[in-house]
């Protein structure tokens, strides 16, 4: 047999082994990535942050470290009971909200139109509560939820502490030759999601209170869970923002059809300025997305891995093209990346 033809054979092999691997061990791989990825935004932070101040960068981490912890605590102390039973009324209101729009459609004999076409009665109100109690059920349990949760902060803390340490690991298992093609690579990574998870956070906080402040202006009680939940929510680009509109568009026409119109009206505004305006120029150091790679990447590897990998579809394509201007087509193809 042809040797070239074996090399190929045994590539192909050992690519696909690495896949069904990488499948396999997905939960752990996804959780050190975003440990990695919380790493690399607090070394940001602490850069930023030794620069402006007469700081070293040590001590800018323990200080921005300290400073997330108290605000969390005192988050936690002060508003959690009120947060949780808002989130229970949230889950009312919209549940509430989709009961009437079952009964409007029943009025204009939608369901009626759907019986005739699958023979089977509509309900409306029964499939949200199905997705609803399937949603409660997706996931880890609680203890192996809080069991991911201390071992990331743990991860998290150790990468961010000496990167480094790690970063010159990663580079020794590559061939002498090739380290500064890796050290290129490693570093242009880090600068893209650096800048990238400085951004999010900036738009979370940004779109979060602007909801939260709109919401209480309006009068609805449940401002600060739906503040909460935008913010949340728009660490997922794109998809992240237009899951939010659902429970405050329910909130909003819950309250009245007129308060429903200026919730949605003040939404769209929000979301637009945030998107258009504010996010380009917070994010122009980073790597320009295209959304619509971004969504297929998102709906990909949220049916593959869940709800982990919606949320960390975005950095992972940073990585997939950061990877493919590197590693391709400058050190490669030989051409610049502009």
């Amino acid at each position: 047999m042809d040797s070239g033809r074996i090399v190929q054979t045994n590539t192909i092999l050992l690519t696909a082994g690495l896949l069904l691997l990488g499948y396999l061990l997905a939960e752990v791989l996804l959780l050190v990535f975003a440990a990695v990825l919380l790493a690399v935004g607090l070394d940001g932070l602490a850069r930023e942050m030794a620069r402006r101040l007469p700081l070293s960068r040590g001590w800018a981490l323990v200080a921005i470290v300290v400073a997330i912890a108290a605000l969390f605590l005192t988050t936690l102390g002060v508003s959690a009971a009120r947060l949780v039973r808002q989130f229970q009324d949230l889950g009312e209101a919209v549940m509430d909200f989709v009961a009437r729009a079952q009964d409007w459609l029943e009025e204009l004999g939608a369901f009626a139109l759907m019986e005739d076409m699958s023979g089977e009665e509509g309900d409306l109100a029964g499939a949200a509560g199905d997705m609803a109690g399937h949603a409660m059920t997706f996931g880890l349990s609680a203890a192996g939820a809080v069991t991911s949760f201390i071992i990331l902060i743990v991860l998290t803390l150790f990468l961010a502490a000496n990167p480094p340490l790690y970063r010159g690991g990663a580079v020794r298992l590559v061939p002498p030759d090739t380290r500064p093609v890796a050290q290129d690579t490693l570093s242009a990574l880090a600068h893209a999601l650096r800048w990238w998870f400085l951004g999010q956070l900036v738009s979370m906080l940004l779109l979060g209170v602007s909801v939260g402040l709109g919401l209480l202006v309006l009068g609805i009680e449940l401002w600060l869970a739906l503040g909460v939940l935008t913010a949340l929510l728009t660490f997922i680009p794109f998809l992240g923002p237009l899951i939010a509109t659902v429970p405050i568009v329910a909130v909003g026409f819950a309250e009245g059809t007129q308060t429903g119109l200026i919730v949605l009206a003040g939404y769209i505004l929000i979301q637009n300025i945030e998107g258009n305006i504010l996010v380009p120029l917070i994010q122009h150091k980073a790597v320009n997305l295209a959304p619509a790679l971004l969504i297929a990447v998102q709906v990909l590897l949220s049916l593959v891995f869940g709800v982990v990998g919606l949320i960390l579809a975005a950095p992972l394509t940073i990585v997939g093209m950061v990877a493919v201007q590197k590693l391709w087509v400058e050190h490669t193809l030989g051409e610049k990346v502009t």
